[in-house]
């Protein structure tokens, strides 16, 4: 119970807005290279940091078509940065963990993709999170939250060491369908959510949010409503189009070098989003 506290107190002295912990058991279901045993076999729990993105972030983030809008403080600010200030404290409490003679794990932030470059992460964060009992998933497959919706960016910390799990969330539904008509999926400007939903058990519950085509969703990084473009590329290519056209360049990252300098100037130093209309246009937390 001491080292608990002392890691949910460090996590939060630093600036992290919420600390959950999860026990191994919750990924039972999960698939094998999902679960926290498959990196550290003597795995006892998982604990994940969330930090919340700031409001007015989200209330100027638009095209820079329209007057009063960017996306540039959200781009900064609301990812690469968040994903600094959380590996950052990932750090000092695998320090705390491993100064009491156990191991921490801390993986990379959504984006850094090393074995499983397709999947958003080689670990989980978001399942991880609602394992932990942050929250719930949204309809768009993000983390919801009670404090902050979906505006947050989390990491998690696979340990050894036996930390007292927090229970999983059994509050309010906090994705109301019913109350914002599906805004999220209805928004994404490149159509990239598929109509069909995923099902998944996390503990004892089943949770069930859209699929995202995540190839789709990544033509944000050369072309997109929030972002230049090029005369090269299409506005809203096809499918059939995307793969041609990354064949042709060898690849994601020779595409980018044909953004504008302006928008190219936003992936300085780290990885950058370049959408996040699922995120800040979200209803959730309902006040």
């Amino acid at each position: 119970m001491m080292l608990t506290d002392d890691v949910k107190t460090r996590a939060i002295s630093m600036g992290v807005d919420l600390v959950g912990i999860a026990s191994v058991d919750r990924f039972e279901h999960a698939p094998k290279e999902k679960k926290p045993q498959y990196y550290m076999p003597d795995a006892k729990c998982v604990v994940v940091l969330a930090t919340r993105i700031l409001e007015g972030l989200c209330d100027v983030h638009g095209s820079y078509e329209e007057d009063g809008k960017t996306i540039g403080p959200y781009m900064w600010y609301g990812y690469p940065m968040l994903n600094w200030a959380n590996s950052w404290v990932a750090i000092q409490v695998g320090k705390l963990l491993e100064d009491n003679g156990y191991k921490a794990l801390p993986f990379p932030p959504t984006g850094y993709n090393y074995r499983a470059p397709d999947q958003g992460s080689d670990f989980s964060h978001r399942h991880a999170a609602v394992a932990a009992g942050l929250g719930e998933f949204g309809l768009n497959g993000l983390l919801i939250t009670p404090q902050f919706g979906a505006r947050q960016r989390v990491l998690s910390i696979i340990t050894d060491a036996p930390l007292d799990p927090d229970p999983m969330y059994g509050g309010p539904k906090l994705c109301r369908r019913e109350e914002c008509k599906d805004l999220c999926i209805k928004i994404c400007p490149m159509n990239a959510f598929e109509d069909k939903l995923v099902s998944v058990r996390i503990g004892d519950g089943v949770f069930e949010y859209t699929v995202l085509n995540r190839v789709t969703c990544a033509w944000h990084g050369i072309v997109g409503k929030y972002l230049r473009g090029t005369e090269e590329l299409p506005r809203y290519p096809t499918q059939e189009q995307i793969e041609e056209l990354l064949s042709k360049a060898g690849g994601r990252s020779r595409l980018v070098e044909k953004m504008n300098p302006s928008d190219r100037a936003l992936h300085q130093f780290t990885f950058g989003p370049t959408c996040g209309a699922c995120l800040t246009k979200c209803s959730a937390p309902w006040k």
